[in-house]
């Protein structure tokens, strides 16, 4: 079980940086981003020789990943503070696993 965020017109966002147990554990860690948001940084890292990505963090632990790399680093950055914008308001959405 795991979590993305989704913008409004579906593109991924952002992903949980593990796997949870069960859907109330995975709700859990959505509701604690949402709670704890002000106390998240972001951090630019390499992705590859000319690619960057992003993580959100608390303390050392990240806590978000970036759903995909960017060519330029202010990209990846524009990007992730997006996402942090974004996660208060976010929707939780239970999925039916018949579907």
């Amino acid at each position: 079980m795991s979590w993305r965020l989704l913008a409004t017109n579906n593109r991924d966002l952002a992903r949980a940086p593990i796997a949870y147990a069960d859907p109330d554990s995975c709700r859990t860690a959505v509701r604690w981003l949402q709670l704890n948001v002000a106390d998240l940084r972001i951090t630019i890292v390499r992705a590859g020789p000319s690619s960057w990505s992003w993580r959100i963090l608390a303390g050392d632990v990240v806590v978000a990943l970036s759903s995909r790399d960017y060519q330029r680093r202010i990209q990846a950055d524009q990007a992730a503070t997006i996402a942090l914008d974004l996660i208060p308001a976010a929707e939780l959405v239970d999925l039916d696993p018949r579907r």
